[in-house]
């Protein structure tokens, strides 16, 4: 199974310390370069606060799992670069590179991002159906355990519309 992704699903899933669900479930993941510069971003800066959740993306890479790649044509650097023009870097190398290898999914939460990449015939999934999936393969034990890794990822960022919420929420129940 081809899997890439952008930068926020690996961001959240390293903040709530539990990557290693990405690998558990897929085997490994590719990521753009674009992506992984964004995931590595502060440590480049010589006074910025280090996130704790850097660590493992580096060791994810470092264990060979969380591969870096770019696309390899030319057509899908042009492909990624006009989609630079309405989307983020990360995400139109993310959406390329999905092209190029014809990936099984991309892992993209940014609802325009996700619409680009749908309307170009890539899957796509977010967090939530991340999780969903990793419960219902027991990567998760319990309901219990999906709610609360759930709703840490959105206390730490993850934009989720109440309606949402409240479907996943009343289905798993």
């Amino acid at each position: 199974m081809i899997v890439i992704s952008d930068t926020s699903p690996l961001v959240f899933f390293a903040k709530i310390e539990k990557l290693t669900l990405l690998r558990d479930l897929y085997s490994s993941i590719i990521i753009p370069f674009a992506v992984w510069e964004e995931l590595i971003y502060p440590l480049s800066k010589p006074n910025e606060k280090i996130p704790s959740d850097i660590k493992y993306e580096v060791k994810a890479k470092d264990e060979g799992w969380l591969v870096v790649k770019n696309p390899e044509s030319y057509k899908y650097h042009e492909i990624a670069l006009n989609l630079s023009k309405n989307l983020g870097r990360g995400e139109a190398y993310a959406i390329a590179l999905s092209l190029e290898l014809q990936a099984d999914v991309l892992l993209i939460d940014d609802s325009e991002a996700r619409k680009v990449a749908e309307s170009k015939g890539i899957k796509t999934k977010w967090c939530t159906e991340v999780l969903l999936d990793a419960l219902e393969s027991n990567l998760i034990k319990n309901y219990q355990e999906f709610e609360a890794l759930l709703n840490k990822m959105i206390e730490i960022g993850l934009w989720m519309e109440k309606s949402l919420y409240d479907e996943i929420i009343i289905v798993e129940l």
